[in-house]
């Protein structure tokens, strides 16, 4: 709960990346279960980006804040819904207020409104509109939001259905495998060597740190899996592989995500020939019910070939 202080700052700290994997976790599970502290995590992120506008955080919290609001652009929009915000706020402040003798309720209201000058009045006028049509978004959105995290259970719990099914199906022919050929062992089947890469989210160009993912002459597949951070469930996703300087490698759609360890991802696998020595960009794109792509974030890595 936001009345719990040790809560709002393990949130602060969950969106700023300061957490261990098992408490970023937690704190996912969490959301995911309760609504209520799901709107303290988007209650927590609005505040943070407010003092992010207002020049409130401090030199750490913001080299930890601008790589992880300002490549999204979910995130950017709404830091600059916030900037846009807090200039209409700090305008009205500086704006000379004519006296006027001591009223009440809408007449006094009124008289001050009517004393700031067209260009205030257009954007105080603008700034109430935009509250009102981002309170019915927010609304929406929640609404698609639930709608999106049953389609995502529905779905976990047929893979889990398939993946029981395909293991039954190949204890079963293990087991009839020795009755076949009991005098001879059968030739091992031929396994693809590939090569692994973890992407993180947050990740920049201007990042010193840059994954690399080796490629040998004997890799066939590049197995690439992407880490997802708590708010992005959709139903499935869509991913574009391309060089540094724009060539289009591959694209994939209907992708869903899994759990990988300690966090959500998404993974493909790409053609290890696909791959020549250089840096690469993988741009992630969340797919809503009924809408269109939404951009979740961009991934750098670089490839070297032994």
């Amino acid at each position: 709960m936001r009345s719990e202080r040790v809560d709002e700052m393990l949130l602060v700290r969950y969106l700023l990346g300061e957490l261990t994997e098992e408490e970023q976790v937690r704190v996912e599970d969490r959301a995911f279960e309760s609504r209520d502290y799901l709107g303290a995590l988007d209650a927590a992120e609005a505040d943070l980006i407010d003092a992010y506008v207002r020049g409130e955080l401090t030199h750490e919290q913001r080299r930890a804040f601008e790589p992880r609001f300002l490549v999204s652009p979910q995130r950017r929009s709404k830091v600059e819904f916030a900037k846009a915000l807090a200039q209409v706020s700090d305008e009205a402040k500086a704006a000379k207020i004519p006296a006027m003798q001591p009223r009440q309720g809408w007449s006094a209201l009124l008289a001050l409104f009517r004393g700031w000058s067209p260009a205030l009045q257009f954007a105080a006028g603008m700034a109430a509109l935009l509250c009102v049509a981002g309170g019915i978004w927010v609304m929406s959105q929640n609404a698609a939001m639930r709608a999106q995290m049953a389609a995502v259970d529905s779905q976990q719990q047929q893979l889990r259905l398939q993946i029981e099914q395909e293991r039954k199906r190949a204890d079963t022919l293990a087991a009839q495998i020795p009755k076949q050929q009991p005098s001879a062992s059968p030739p091992a089947p031929s396994v693809p060597s590939v090569a692994l890469l973890v992407l993180s989210p947050g990740l920049s160009r201007g990042d010193n740190r840059v994954e690399r993912l080796v490629v040998s002459p004997a890799m066939q597949i590049a197995h690439i899996d992407v880490q997802l951070e708590a708010r992005d469930y959709y139903p499935s996703f869509k991913a574009e592989l391309r060089t540094r300087g724009g060539q289009e490698i591959l694209t994939r759609s209907s992708l869903t995500r899994h759990r990988a360890g300690a966090a959500y991802a998404i993974s493909l696998d790409v053609p290890a020939t696909a791959l020549t020595a250089g840096e690469y960009e993988l741009a992630l794109k969340g797919i809503a019910a009924g809408g269109p792509a939404e951009d979740i974030g961009f991934y750098y890595f670089r490839v070297q070939k032994q």
